[in-house]
C-alpha cells in the first residue's frame, strides 16, 4: 500500500474522530496527515512529509484551537436570553401585590407577569419593582430604591 493511502486513511479517521468530539483536537491531526498525504502522492521524502505533518498539526493546534474553543465556550454576558432577561428589570406594578390574597401583576416593558413580593409584603399599584428572580410563571419582585 503506497504512502499517501495510509496518510489518507488515518487522516481521515482523525477527521471522522472530530465529528464525534469537541475538543476541536482530532481534527488538527487530521488536516496534518491529509497535507502529509499531497506531499507523499508528490514522492516526497518520509522526513519531508512528517515535518510536513507535524509542523501543520502544531501550527493548528496553537493557532487555530484556541479561537475555536473560545466561540464554542464563550457566552458574552451581555447575550442573555429567555426568562433571565427580566431578571434586574425595573417594572410598574398594575395590580397591587398581596401576599395574602395572592394577587399582583407587574409590567415590564410591554409584558404583564404575575407578581409576587419577595419579602411577602403588599406592594400597591403603581409602584416601581425590580424582578429579583422568575419562578415559573411569577416575578419575584422587590420594591424599587428609586422611584
Amino acid at each position: 500500500m503506497e504512502a499517501w493511502v495510509i496518510w489518507i486513511i488515518v487522516g481521515a479517521i482523525f477527521v471522522i474522530a472530530e465529528i464525534f468530539s469537541a475538543s476541536f483536537f482530532a481534527g488538527p491531526i487530521g488536516f496534518g496527515c491529509i497535507v502529509a498525504a499531497i506531499l507523499a502522492e508528490q514522492e516526497a521524502s518520509a522526513a519531508v512529509q512528517f515535518a510536513s505533518f507535524s509542523i501543520t498539526t502544531v501550527v493548528m493546534l496553537l493557532a487555530i484551537r484556541p479561537i475555536v474553543l473560545k466561540m464554542l465556550q464563550n457566552k458574552p454576558d451581555e447575550q442573555v436570553s429567555g426568562i433571565e432577561t427580566y431578571v434586574g428589570k425595573q417594572g410598574r406594578i398594575t395590580e397591587t401585590v398581596d401576599p395574602q390574597s395572592g394577587t399582583g401583576r407587574i409590567k415590564i416593558g410591554s409584558e404583564s407577569w404575575r407578581a409576587i413580593s419577595d419579602k411577602n409584603i403588599i406592594i400597591e399599584e403603581e409602584s416601581l419593582a425590580t424582578v429579583v428572580r422568575i419562578e415559573g410563571s411569577k416575578a419575584v419582585v422587590s420594591v424599587s430604591e428609586n422611584p
